[in-house]
Formats: C-alpha cells, structure tokens, sequence
C-alpha cells in the first residue's frame, strides 16, 4: 500500500505530464477531499498508508483530472459566499466574481431598510444567488428561474441542503416568460450565458469541454440573453428597482447601448478584484415620454 507522501508524489508527476496547472496543488485538493481531511493533515501524516480502497478511488479522480475536467465536478461540491453548493455537468461552477452581486443587495437592501425585498434570480443554474441571498435574507421572498430542468433539480437540492427551499419559487422558463404579470421585485439579479460562441477554441479546456453550452454561450457576441432581459423584465421591476447582471471582458459600453434609457438609469459598473468591469447595474425609473 503506498503512503500519502509516494500518492501526492505519483499524482503531481502525473497531472504534470498531462500540461495540469499547479499539478500538486490539484493532486492534494483531490486527495483531501477523499480524506475529508486538510492540508495540514496531508503533511503532518504524509507516511501513513492508503488503503487499496482510497488508491482505486484517487486514481480514478487523477484520470478524470488529467483529462481537463474539472476538480469542482469530480467532487462534486465548490463554495460560494462561505457555503458549500452541489455542482456538476448540468450547472456552471460558482464563481467568486458573482458574489459581488450578492453584495451589492446585500448593501442596498441595507440601505434601503428593505424589510421583506422581493428577488428575482434569472439564470440561477446551481442557485448560488438564489441560496445565497435566501440564507443571508431570511424575509426575503425569492424567486428562481432557469430553462433547464437539470440546473433547476441541482438548484433545489442546494435550497434543501441550506434549509431555504421553503422560501424560494421556482419556474422553468425562458427568461421571465413563464412569469405571472402580478409579480413584482425590488431586485432582479442575472448571471446568464455573455460568451460569443465564436470565442469557444479560446476558452481553457476546463470550461470548454465540460461546463454545459447553455449556461456558456449566447448569440450576438454573447449578448442576445442580457439585452432580451433588460428589455423583458421591465414589466416585473418596482420603480426604482434595480437589475444586476453580470458581464463578460469588454461588453460594457455595447451593452449601455442597447439600454432603453425612457425606463432605465445606468446607475453603476462594478468593477472585480482585476479591475474587469464585471456587473452593470440598471435602476428603473418614471417612463419619459420626452426621452
């Protein structure tokens, strides 16, 4: 049986030959998460033995990780806003750079001394926004929509797991269709598909190969979705309500444009941790007949 140090070893070299970045860094998450354990364990019983039990399981991890999927769908789990989400295949992996539309309500409803804000999240794939904003807002009333039956089953096991299921709607829809007229919200937020599907050769193998196309990809230079749902969720928005969407590298100024300014103000650009201009926020106003 080897031992935890000749496994990490074997592993690294491995993921190395395959062109894996930070291979012994990918080859000791995988194993801590087969361990349950953490970094500091892996070093301080790097001479204990594996069983042939965990070797077969870690090594099949190793392959799969060799391949270029990626870690978050082998183990199936990846955080967001300090909790732990179910992913796989059917849903696009959480990232940190949509927390900052987390935080963004968070802040207003604040500010707002919102008591009970209603909060539509368009796009929910693995309901990070949804779950999120559900367990940090406990009168909030969400409301979760996707078009995929798959993201929206994964989504709800989310909502079970964080005990906030009971407090969010959810509908299979594309965009705010299938939404009834009556319903009206403070706050929509939207991370949906922005990549041009011309981009797909220059996307790193990871998110090519393995993240689901619908969630990743969307027509006219990957705008089409969040320009139908600037102009569609209109109906659904409070005066002075805001929509929050998150953005690819450079859409921006195109998409400013394509606001229709009788029922919107830009209000702000938030820029991420690179300095990328990341989410666009929109706040409704009065219709102007004189726009």
């Amino acid at each position: 049986m080897p031992t935890i140090k000749q496994l990490l070893q074997i592993a690294t070299e491995e993921l190395q030959k395959r062109e894996i970045a930070d291979a012994r860094r990918n080859a000791s998450l995988l194993l801590m998460d087969l361990l349950k354990c953490n970094q500091t364990y892996l070093l301080a019983h790097d001479r204990d033995f594996v069983s042939e039990e965990i070797n077969a399981q870690y090594q099949t991890m190793i392959e799969r990780r060799s391949k270029g999927e990626p870690i978050q769908y082998i183990t199936s789990h990846e955080e967001f806003y300090g909790r732990d989400f179910i992913v796989n295949s059917d849903v696009l992996i959480p990232r940190p750079e949509t927390e900052l539309i987390i935080e963004f309500v968070l802040n207003q409803v604040k500010a707002q001394k919102l008591k009970k804000p209603n909060i539509l999240d368009v796009g929910t794939g693995s309901g990070a926004i949804a779950v999120t904003l559900a367990a940090e807002l406990p009168d909030a009333n969400i409301t979760a929509i996707d078009i995929s039956p798959k993201a929206l089953k994964v989504a709800q096991e989310n909502a079970k797991i964080h005990q906030v299921n009971n407090r969010i709607s959810w509908f299979c829809s594309d965009l705010v269709e299938k939404l009834d007229l009556s319903k009206q919200f403070h706050f929509c937020c939207a991370n949906l598909p922005y990549i041009d599907p011309d981009e797909r050769s220059t996307l790193m193998r990871e998110v090519r190969d393995y993240e689901p196309e619908l969630a990743l990809f969307a027509p006219e230079n990957g705008l089409l979705l969040i320009k139908r749902l600037i102009n569609e969720v209109i109906p659904f928005i409070y005066l002075n309500g805001y929509l929050i969407c998150e953005i690819g590298f450079g859409q921006e100024e195109a998409l400013l444009k394509e606001v229709d300014y009788k029922f919107w103000q830009a209000e702000k650009t938030i820029k991420d941790l690179q300095g990328i201009a990341r989410t666009i926020v929109l706040r409704k106003i009065e219709k102007s007949d004189n726009s």
